[in-house]
């Protein structure tokens, strides 16, 4: 299994060594990945206008969803239980994740995804999100896998 999280993110996280930990106890189930995404047009979008940013987002994103399973994050979008999520990905072979901007991901984008999930009701910071969704990708491996993290 292949999963790719793309994720839209001026500079580093100070939680690298975290996610690096995650994708490598993950690794005997999947290959995971990052695709950080950040560049002069983003910035400049995001400074303009919502609409602006949105639409910067979707022409660096559209031509990353993968020809597998795609998932859009979005705190408005669909919450599972561990082990939904874990069936959710279960017998996948290749996975996409996004995680959106500053100001989310638009819902052209959303519609073009396979399902768009929420990680919680509340508002995280990019970093945060995605340490999250590490940790819960690692946790949904193991319950498929019949591994005990989960308990």
């Amino acid at each position: 299994m292949q999963i790719v999280v793309h994720s839209i993110q001026k500079g580093a996280s100070e939680y690298e060594n975290e996610l690096a930990s995650y994708a490598k106890m993950s690794a005997r189930y999947a290959k995971i990945s990052e695709c950080v995404i950040f560049n002069d047009r983003i910035a400049k979008a995001q400074s303009q206008s919502r609409q602006s940013a949105l639409k910067s987002y979707d022409e660096v994103y559209l031509p990353k969803l993968s020809k597998g399973f795609n998932i859009a994050l979005d705190e408005r979008g669909k919450m599972l239980s561990s082990e939904e999520f874990a069936a959710l990905l279960d017998a996948k072979q290749s996975i996409g994740f996004f995680i959106g901007g500053a100001y989310g991901l638009s819902d052209g984008f959303k519609n073009s995804c396979d399902v768009t999930l929420s990680l919680s009701a509340l508002t995280m910071a990019h970093k945060i999100a995605k340490l999250v969704l590490f940790e819960q990708i690692y946790r949904a491996l193991a319950i498929n896998a019949g591994h005990p993290y989960h308990k």
